[in-house]
C-alpha cells in the first residue's frame, strides 16, 4: 500500500469519526431538548456518583447560599 493511499484512508477514518461524533451529539442535544427534567436528573445523579466532584458542587452551594443570605440581610 502506498503512502498517499494510506493518507487516504485515514483521511477516510477522521471524517467517519467526526461524522459519528456530530451524529451522537445532535442525538443528545435532541433528547436534552426533549426532556430537559430528565437530563437535569441525570446531571445530579453523575455528580452524585463522583466523591470529589460531589463535595465541589457541595461547597460552592454553600457560598452561594451564605452570600444570598447576606445579601438579604442587608436589605
Amino acid at each position: 500500500m502506498s503512502d498517499l493511499a494510506i493518507l487516504e484512508k485515514r483521511r477516510q477514518l477522521v471524517e467517519l469519526s467526526a461524522d459519528l461524533q456530530r451524529a451522537t451529539l445532535s442525538r443528545r442535544l435532541t433528547s436534552i431538548e426533549q426532556r430537559p427534567r430528565l437530563a437535569a436528573f441525570g446531571v445530579l445523579a453523575s455528580i452524585g456518583s463522583r466523591p470529589g466532584v460531589r463535595k465541589l458542587v457541595v461547597a460552592v452551594a454553600v457560598m452561594a447560599f451564605r452570600a444570598w443570605r447576606r445579601r438579604r440581610s442587608r436589605h
